[in-house]
C-alpha cells in the first residue's frame, strides 16, 4: 500500500476530471490545491469556477454564462474525492 501523498498537480487533476465529468459543458477553472491535516489524514481543499453557458438560444443572446464557485476535498493519499459543494 502507497502511503505517499499526492503533488498537488495530481489532486488538481484528479478535481478537474470530477467537475469536468459533472458539469462538462461548462469552462472550468480551479485555483491551486490546499494541502490540509483533517483528523487522522491529509486532504486537499480545492476551489474554483464554472462558467455554464445557457442552453436556450434566447437566453444566450439577452444573458452571459451564469458563473458558480466550487468547493471539493480530496483524500491527498487515496486520491478519492471526499466531498464537493457548488454554489
Amino acid at each position: 500500500m502507497n502511503k505517499e501523498i499526492l503533488p498537488p498537480d495530481e489532486a488538481q487533476r484528479i478535481g478537474f476530471g470530477f467537475i469536468h465529468g459533472k458539469y462538462y459543458h461548462g469552462k472550468i477553472t480551479i485555483d491551486e490545491p490546499e494541502l490540509v491535516t483533517k483528523g487522522a489524514f491529509p486532504v486537499y481543499h480545492l476551489t474554483g469556477n464554472i462558467k455554464m453557458p445557457s442552453r436556450s438560444i434566447v437566453s444566450r443572446i439577452f444573458s452571459s454564462a451564469t458563473e458558480y464557485t466550487f468547493k471539493m476535498q480530496i483524500h491527498a493519499i487515496e486520491g478519492s474525492i471526499l466531498n464537493y459543494e457548488l454554489r
